[in-house]
C-alpha cells in the first residue's frame, strides 16, 4: 500500500475516536509521529498539542490490538521529540477512558 492509503486505513480504525474529540471541540488528526508510528493529535491554542497513544506505545494500526490509551501534553517548540508537560496513560480503550485521560492531563498541566 501506498503511505496515503497506509494512513487511510488507519484513520478508518480510529475515526469514531477522532469524530468524538471533533465534537467535543478538540480538534483530532490521525498522524504519524516518524518511523510509521502512529498517534492521535489534537491541536490546542498557542500550538501546545496532545499526543494520543496506545498506554505503553505508539497507537496500534490495528484497533482490535490497542492496549488503552496514552495521552502526552506537549510544548509548541517540543512537537513530541521533546519532554512531555504532562503524561497520563489507561489500561481501558474506551472513549471515555480517553476523555478521562485528556482532562486529567490537562488539569495537571494548568496545577503545575
Amino acid at each position: 500500500m501506498s503511505y496515503e492509503q497506509t494512513m487511510a486505513v488507519g484513520q478508518a480504525q480510529y475515526q469514531d475516536a477522532i469524530d468524538a474529540l471533533c465534537a467535543a471541540n478538540l480538534p483530532t488528526t490521525f498522524t504519524q509521529t516518524g518511523g510509521m508510528n502512529a498517534a492521535l493529535q489534537v491541536s490546542l491554542d498557542g500550538g501546545w498539542s496532545l499526543l494520543l497513544t496506545d498506554a505503553q506505545d505508539s497507537l496500534s494500526w490495528s484497533r482490535a490490538e490497542q492496549q488503552g490509551w496514552g495521552v502526552g501534553l506537549y510544548a509548541p517548540q517540543h512537537a513530541f521529540d521533546g519532554e512531555c508537560r504532562a503524561w497520563i496513560s489507561t489500561p481501558e480503550n474506551s472513549l471515555t477512558a480517553l476523555r478521562a485521560c485528556i482532562d486529567a492531563v490537562l488539569r495537571s498541566a494548568v496545577s503545575d
